[in-house]
């Protein structure tokens, strides 16, 4: 049995600001995953696969600490929980996460492995999510409705791998779908397989898991947890209901019946929201594609508004530059029109930030209007059309229909067909609906409504062919530490081309690209269209970090140089809304400047470890889209850490 070491340093204060600035309980935990081949794994119960040694981490008790947080329920005795080991282990394949979890309890009087049924005893909650914008219904049941994408937590007794206990199970209306009526049991074994061993003498529990989830796949990102409670026969003989709650997420590290957040109950972490559940993030083999990753700040949504211009926060946005003036991120083809020597095109540039649940995109289209090219909108297959694809089911592609996958929304992958200032789903024409996504239609066949899912706003200059688009979209796995699947392509044409072929539209994508070379082939497709409206499998991915938009510009003194480290208070203090900080380094070496609430929260990072010379050095940062309130910025150089205060009044 471990021992929990308390260190003292004499002059240094471990709680208040310093807590706040380490414990950041938003910010989740994030583990990267292996890839593993399918055949590889056998789901036996027995950790004796070799690619197990090599899995991601999950240490909630183990000889060097603790990553759990739980409580006594009726045992005050105890001093630390009951437990010689317990960890787990996981690796993914394509749509299938496998886990395999390790449970050494110590048989004793407080504990030892028994399943009496729900609520009592030994429980183990494991929980999914693609959609982290989405929390759980909060009634206990375990979301059970929103499998297999989530949020919702499989429920495991023993041998028995249960959908909340295999209990009838309440549909909330939001979440009926191809069910019959509003309850139902839900079957585990239709998205999971699972095999255990288990020593009751000495109280070894392993269970092995073999998951199907729709956004497992390489570079792509879940929500997951692991939870449970412990208990014992005697405690249940004695109270009725002694089992004690755990969580791995959220933890305060080497304190287990710390409370992290003052909620007082570590199963609510785990039952009744996913907020603080870890993030894993899936690496991809090195025989594939790699995806463009592109991270995405968070905005505050009442600073944007959709209409059609350029004027809010979007300078500090995501790039995705398909056509600058310092070359092209873009494939696309000629189609009919061999003398191009490159695409008529002055610009082409998307700008993304994210709000939660929310996409926010402004897409900057500025066509040559000649014989070529110039903007117009005869329908759909001809002339300019736009589109925008999402997903946060990697996992699955689109049916390659040229249908726009619109059945799939708002999870995906889908995408908007944008033509004008028409903002559709396949055009708005009727779309058949294959039968695995069916859902709450009445029929087969429906004509969906970008609307429902979507807001959007144009400018429009035919004269120079200029076509501004702003977008706000819903996706449910649009949150901090999330990442989304994502795609700008289209087509473009002209009146002369299509009065003379008909059809005469040239496809173009973003992804995949390869750089400075619009007219080459990345894959052998031969069709950009291909990856814009049949496959998902080269989109890139949006990850979308915890800072706020801010802007921030650094400007080094050529005059002084320091003998000493040092931070200055920033001036003007209050500010509104620009401020400078200033600092001092005696010594060339990497710096570090970020700015937390007063909670802990990271909201904006100002320099992120960027090796800087000797000097001195002023920071301006515009913190207009933050809140008015207290601040701290905390620098890191050298070794050396200081923090402090400042105050942002609008």
């Amino acid at each position: 049995m471990k021992k929990l070491i308390l260190i003292s340093l004499t002059g240094v204060c471990v709680l208040g600001l310093a807590a706040l600035l380490t414990a950041q309980p938003t910010e989740r935990k994030v583990v990267e995953v292996p890839y593993v081949t399918p055949s590889a794994m056998t789901i036996n119960g027995v950790m004796d696969e070799p690619a197990w040694g090599d899995a991601a981490q999950a240490n909630l008790i183990t000889a060097s600490g603790y990553e759990i947080w739980t409580n006594k329920y009726y045992r005050e005795s105890l001093t630390e929980p009951d437990y010689d080991e317990y960890y787990a282990r996981m690796l993914w394949s394509e749509d299938t996460l496998y886990v395999f979890i390790h449970i050494d309890e110590i048989v004793n009087d407080s504990t030892d492995l028994f399943w009496p049924g729900q609520w009592s005893g030994d429980q183990l909650f494991v929980g999914l999510s693609n959609r982290l914008g989405v929390d759980l219904q909060g009634w206990y049941d375990g979301n059970v409705y929103a499998a297999p994408d989530g949020p919702y937590h499989f429920l495991i007794m023993g041998d028995q791998l249960t959908l909340n206990a295999g209990n009838e199970t309440y549909i909330p209306e939001e979440w009926r779908c191809t069910f019959a009526d509003s309850q139902r049991v839900f079957d585990a074994g239709a998205i999971a397989r699972m095999a255990t061993t288990i020593d009751l003498e000495n109280g070894v529990w392993d269970v092995e898991l073999a998951i199907y989830n729709p956004h497992v796949n390489g570079q792509s990102c879940i929500g997951f947890n692991i939870g449970g409670s412990t208990g014992s026969t005697q405690a249940h003989e004695q109270f009725g209901d002694a089992y004690a709650y755990y969580c791995w997420q959220p933890n305060v590290p080497d304190d287990p019946y710390g409370d992290p957040v003052g909620a007082n109950d570590p199963g609510y972490y785990t039952l009744v929201t996913s907020q603080y559940w870890a993030i894993l993030k899936f690496v991809p083999p090195p025989e594939v594609v790699i995806r463009k990753e592109v991270n995405v700040p968070m905005v505050d949504p009442g600073t944007v508004v959709i209409d059609g211009l350029m004027e809010e926060v979007w300078s500090a946005g995501a790039q995705a530059n398909l056509i600058t003036a310092s070359g092209y991120e873009i494939w696309t083809n000629k189609y009919y029109r061999e003398s191009l020597t490159e695409p008529d095109y002055d610009e082409y540039y998307a700008r993304m930030l994210w709000s939660e649940d929310t996409l926010y995109v402004f897409i900057h289209i500025d066509e040559i209007v000649n014989d070529s090219t110039d903007l117009f909108w005869p329908g759909q297959w001809s002339g300019d059309q736009l589109f925008v694809g999402l997903s946060n089911r990697l996992g699955v592609d689109l049916q390659g229909w040229y249908d726009g996958n619109v059945y799939a929304a708002p999870d995906g992958p889908y995408h908007f067909l944008i033509m004008g200032d028409q903002l559709t789903l396949n055009a708005g024409n009727e779309t058949y609906i294959p039968e695995e996504w069916r859902c709450t239609f009445a029929d087969s066949q429906r004509v969906f409504d970008a609307g429902a899912i979507a807001r959007m706003a144009t400018t429009i200059d035919l004269e120079n062919g200029v076509w501004d688009v702003e977008l706000a979209i819903y996706n449910p796995h649009v949150n901090g530490q999330s990442c989304i699947g994502f795609n700008i392509g289209g087509s473009t044409g002209s009146t002369q081309a299509h009065e003379q072929f008909g059809d005469a539209y040239a496809y173009y994508c973003w992804q995949p690209n390869v750089p400075d070379d619009p007219y080459g082939d990345p894959v052998g497709a031969n069709d950009p269209g291909y990856y814009t409206l049949v496959t998902s499998q080269y989109w890139a991915i949006l990850n979308f970090v915890l800072e706020n938009v801010t802007s921030v510009e650094l400007q080094p003194d050529p005059t002084t140089q320091p003998v000493r480290f040092s931070l200055s208070q920033n001036y003007p203090n209050p500010f509104n809304p620009s401020t400078t900080i200033r600092f001092d380094l005696a010594k060339t070496g990497p710096v570090t400047l970020k700015v937390y609430n007063v909670l802990g929260q990271l909201v904006a990072t100002l320099i992120d470890n960027k090796t800087l010379s000797s000097g001195t050095y002023s920071v301006t940062w515009n913190a207009e889209n933050l809140s008015s309130g207290v601040y701290i910025y905390r620098i890191e150089a050298g070794g050396v850490v200081e923090t402090r205060k400042m105050t942002l009044m609008k």
